[in-house]
């Protein structure tokens, strides 16, 4: 479970969430729309422990999340853009990610590869990728070790509509098998398909 309580966030004087409370259960798809600048971005960066907050606490799975003591675990995240090296294929851009935790193997990249389409693209450089296929690898390295808990923000950015619900049924088979996604969009439309509950962020306020 992720429990948010009574989260505040402010930078110099400027508010960014107000008073964010929730509650998201294991195994669902929570959405989170607004627009740009509405704190949809900070309101991830704090689940996940890369930003500090002001005010509340947030626990996930049990642990409290504290901005650089303590950061979710076993999380598939996309946030900030990745570190992916340029003149370095998509295969060996993730196998030096996955080198970190060492939790998978090479077929294992292969298949996840497969997964969001870009079996074909594996050993093209990611210079020659274009932004849908940049973006398909960032979604790769969200999922590809196999985590509990998705944290993807605007996850269909640079998706044509033909790659868009390729990602929402592949999203889909992850929730039916138990993983907790937490995503943001601009457009409700792109995620109320996927999403139990989807909230709405306006000026770093909540509304269900």
């Amino acid at each position: 479970m992720i429990k948010v309580q009574n989260i505040n966030k402010s930078i110099k004087h400027h508010t960014i969430l107000t008073n964010i409370s929730l509650s998201i259960n294991p195994g669902i798809c929570v959405g989170f729309v607004g627009p740009n600048g509405s704190g949809k971005t900070m309101l991830l960066k704090a689940i996940c422990g890369f930003t500090a907050i002001n005010d509340g606490e947030i626990w996930v799975e049990g642990k409290r999340i504290l901005f650089s003591k303590k950061y979710i675990d076993n999380a598939g995240i996309i946030i900030e853009q990745p570190p992916f090296i340029n003149y370095l294929t998509g295969m060996d851009n993730l196998s030096i990610l996955a080198n970190i935790q060492k939790k998978i193997t090479k077929e294992d990249i292969v298949q996840t590869l497969k997964k969001v389409g870009l079996a074909q693209a594996k050993d093209k450089k990611v210079k020659e990728y274009s932004l849908g296929m940049k973006q398909r690898l960032r979604i790769a390295q969200a999922i590809m070790e196999n985590p509990n808990i998705l944290v993807l923000d605007e996850p269909f950015n640079g998706l044509d509509k033909k790659s868009v619900i390729e990602i929402q049924e592949l999203l889909l088979d992850y929730k039916k098998n138990g993983v907790t996604i937490l995503l943001t969009s601009h457009d409700d439309r792109q995620i109320n398909y996927l999403c139990d509950i989807v909230y709405e962020l306006n000026g770093g306020e909540l509304v269900e």
